[in-house]
């Protein structure tokens, strides 16, 4: 016995040692490495309106701790360009040299300038808030859904300016003409008035237009198109002319012409009604996708869906003061108004 045990030792000592060299390292590496790295996640929208601002609180709350698990991970920082293109490349740029993990980017003009910076794929991006994201030009084509950047993932949120014209016509029957600003720099508003004219073609509406260049423009040119005789005004999907809605409702009632919008929130501006999306839940569905891009999803799995959870807002105090002009809220319109104001 004592024997097979001196035969053995050499191997025992060399298998304890190799254990404890083991043991030791192992503690080393796990003292060196620390706690698990953050990643940094930015947010960046183009502009403050109430609309990028709640897609903005649906981001945060998707990743805040009572909806992801991993937010104890992640450093996020804000960004917002004040409707500035200058600025909104500067910020891109900062991104792209800071580390980020991830950009999402909340509006048609951040998706643009945050995509052609990031050509080369340097981090990934999630957008939202975006009209048409394959009319953006940064990569995305309708009938090659899965031809585009491995990078790139987001929701397009398309208005449903078909039922805003709907809308206006089962309040006023008798409306036969229909005045349109937007900025012509915009592919969102673009794509929106696209479809109003096809709209007001099959309704026998007449749409006349008036586009600006930037914000300031928006009130005179409003007054411009009712003095022509309009019925009523509608804005779309339109970053520089929703800066100044409260203008362009401001001329309206001046000129004793409702306007009746694409945004839930600009009834309680004074719009008659609002028919759009619900951009606090387009947030909170746009950041379930960054979430688990991060959690180590790829991409491309998941398609460019439109995401438009509608609501219906109407400004019962502005239906009331042109009640002289024919407009009413019919039985239907209230069965499927989500609040009469």
């Amino acid at each position: 016995m004592f024997r097979i045990l001196k035969s053995i030792f050499p191997s025992l000592i060399l298998i304890i040692s190799i254990s404890v060299i083991l043991v030791l390292t192992d503690r080393e590496s796990t003292v060196n490495q620390g706690p698990e790295k953050k990643r940094k996640v930015a947010i960046f929208k183009f502009s403050s309106r109430e609309a990028l601002d709640e897609t903005e609180r649906g981001y945060l709350e998707s990743l805040s701790p009572a909806k992801y698990l991993s937010a104890a991970n992640i450093e996020i920082t804000r960004y917002n360009a004040e409707n500035d293109l200058p600025t909104a490349h500067t910020i891109a740029t900062d991104i792209l040299n800071s580390g980020f993990d991830m950009v999402i980017t909340a509006s048609t003009p951040a998706l643009q300038v945050m995509a052609h910076a990031n050509v080369q794929g340097k981090i990934i991006h999630v957008f939202g808030t975006v009209t048409d994201p394959y009319l953006s030009g940064v990569g995305l084509y309708r009938d090659k859904p899965a031809s585009r950047p491995p990078w790139l993932a987001g929701a397009g949120s398309f208005q449903p300016v078909e039922r805003a014209f709907l809308i206006a016509k089962m309040m006023n029957p008798g409306m036969k003409t229909v005045g349109v600003v937007w900025c012509n720099g915009e592919t969102c508003s673009e794509a929106c008035v696209t479809l109003g004219r096809k709209i007001c073609d099959s309704l026998g509406i007449k749409l006349l237009e008036n586009t600006v260049e930037n914000s300031t423009g928006v009130y005179e040119a409003a007054k411009a198109l009712i003095s022509r005789g309009i019925d009523a005004i509608w804005l779309g999907g339109d970053n520089t002319v929703e800066i100044a809605a409260g203008m362009l409702i401001k001329a309206g009632d001046e000129g004793n012409v409702p306007v009746f919008t694409n945004n839930t929130l600009h009834p309680a501006m004074g719009a008659i009604f609002g028919v759009g999306a619900n951009y606090y839940e387009v947030g909170l569905a746009v950041g379930k996708i960054a979430g688990a891009i991060l959690d180590g999803a790829n991409p491309l799995d998941f398609p460019i869906n439109n995401i438009v959870p509608e609501k219906l807002i109407i400004n019962g105090q502005k239906m009331e003061r042109f009640r002289n002009k024919s407009w009413r809220i019919t039985r239907d319109i209230k069965a499927v108004a989500d609040t009469i104001l």
